[in-house]
């Protein structure tokens, strides 16, 4: 089954036997990577111990200047200032999705129940922000040229002619003898301005939001892009850094003022903030436990203590109970590797995290504009043509690595990393929630 068509079928169907089917579909690349990917940490802790680090993991901890130690108390206490709010998410879905099916209401929510493969977020719970019928007018080359529009017109270094002819940017035609990796991404392939995209774009919001974020990356790679960034530091201040100013360029390209701006929105269109609010906080909140929960530590456990073959499933699906309330529709046996079917984990490997550092990040970026400098409401906020938020941002950008990351966001905000920005922004859906709630068990 084509990726975007196990993505629809899961974001669209209410029919509990073909859900399963497809869920279980989309785990059995799992199978046919376990061996590799067990060849893969013996390789890799091997090279990092011969780099004198004691894992894979504690090699990759070193891009951000921390130990493994330190970065497993970041993540858990990022995983730890997200959890109410995550839990009354969690409260409020699994009554929606038990509704949906006419189900009792689950402990844990069964994995195959979401509109997404891992439940990394939890699209399509919230009817009133769907905006994927507005986007039938649209093409998919509409969406990555106003991405790359977006950009420019911050002041942001322009997009060469050649990321047009050498990108792979829209989703396979039905058929297609060729097959390529769905995972979107985005590279500088020679660290002077060969920047290119993989992405699958067809005309909907998700991909709208994930061609900005992809051109996110672009306008870095060009930003540091310059004599006085060596070669070896042309890259993100750390790679957290990467994610978060690719976030924070997007965010306001999916809040209401950009998207009437482009006419995809009418002006006459009113969305409930409650709704629009709850639809983000199901995309990025519960993120948070999926990046900093469970990848983190799984994957600290696959390095760090050689986990071994025989325990690799047993141990994923631990961390998904314990850190996204969820579970299995029926039992996974050591036969499948459900945590290899995650792309990141055979080829972005142990540094997940960097997602939700991100997205702490990007939200502590995004309120300091917002609020202080422009003096928009953060919600409902369009920075489209503004070169003040360009020069901002450029400025974190175009410094490459050649400065630590925790500096530059003291610089730049007057604040050490936290997410109490992150935790601010969502209060008013805190609030909703709990209303919603009420009378309800929170929590798993």
């Amino acid at each position: 089954i084509r990726v975007n068509r196990i993505d629809d079928l899961l974001a669209n169907s209410t029919n509990l036997a073909e859900r399963l089917a497809v869920w279980k579909a989309s785990k059995e690349s799992g199978v046919a990577l376990k061996a590799g990917l067990l060849e893969l940490r013996d390789l890799r802790n091997r090279v990092a111990r011969e780099m004198g680090y004691r894992s894979f993991y504690a090699l990759q901890v070193a891009d951000y200047g921390m130990t493994v130690a330190e970065m497993r108390a970041l993540t858990e206490d990022l995983v730890r200032q997200a959890r109410p709010l995550y839990e009354q998410l969690h409260c409020w879905a699994r009554h929606q999705l038990a509704a949906r099916y006419g189900q009792p209401v689950p402990r844990l929510i069964p994995a195959h129940w979401l509109g997404n493969r891992w439940g990394q977020e939890w699209p399509g719970l919230v009817a009133a922000a769907d905006l994927d019928p507005l986007f039938r007018r649209v093409t998919p080359g509409w969406i990555v040229t106003n991405a790359v529009a977006y950009g420019e017109s911050l002041g942001l270094p322009a997009v060469p002619a050649s990321f047009w002819t050498k990108s792979d940017l829209y989703e396979l035609p039905p058929g297609s003898a060729r097959k390529k990796n769905t995972h979107a991404s985005a590279w500088d392939i020679n660290l002077d301005g060969d920047v290119r995209s993989l992405m699958s774009v067809k005309a909907d919001f998700q991909w709208f939001e994930t061609a900005h974020h992809e051109l996110g990356h672009i306008f870095y790679d060009l930003s540091y892009r310059r004599p006085g960034v060596p070669y070896a530091l042309r890259e993100a201040a750390c790679p957290a850094f990467h994610e978060a100013m690719a976030e924070a360029l997007a965010t306001p390209t999916i809040q209401l003022p950009y998207l009437r701006q482009l006419g995809v929105v009418p002006a006459d269109l009113r969305i409930d903030e409650p709704q629009w609010l709850l639809d983000s906080g199901l995309n990025q909140i519960v993120r948070v436990p999926w990046a900093a929960g469970v990848m983190a530590a799984w994957e600290h456990d696959f390095y760090e203590e050689t986990l071994p073959a025989d325990q690799l499933n047993r141990r994923w699906w631990q961390h998904v109970e314990r850190y996204q309330g969820m579970a299995p529709p029926e039992p996974r046996g050591e036969n499948y590797c459900d945590a290899a079917t995650k792309t990141h984990i055979n080829d972005d490997p142990a540094e997940y995290y960097k997602y939700a550092i991100a997205y702490a990040i990007k939200y502590q970026l995004h309120m300091h504009i917002a609020k202080k400098l422009l003096k928009q409401d953060p919600r409902n906020s369009n920075f489209y043509g503004n070169r003040q938020v360009g020069e901002f941002l450029q400025r974190l950008m175009q410094a490459g690595a050649t400065r630590d990351w925790r500096t530059l966001i003291r610089e730049a905000t007057g604040e050490d990393l936290s997410a109490r920005p992150m935790l601010e922004y969502y209060e008013p859906l805190m609030a909703y929630l709990r209303e919603q709630n009420k009378g309800r068990q929170v929590g798993w």
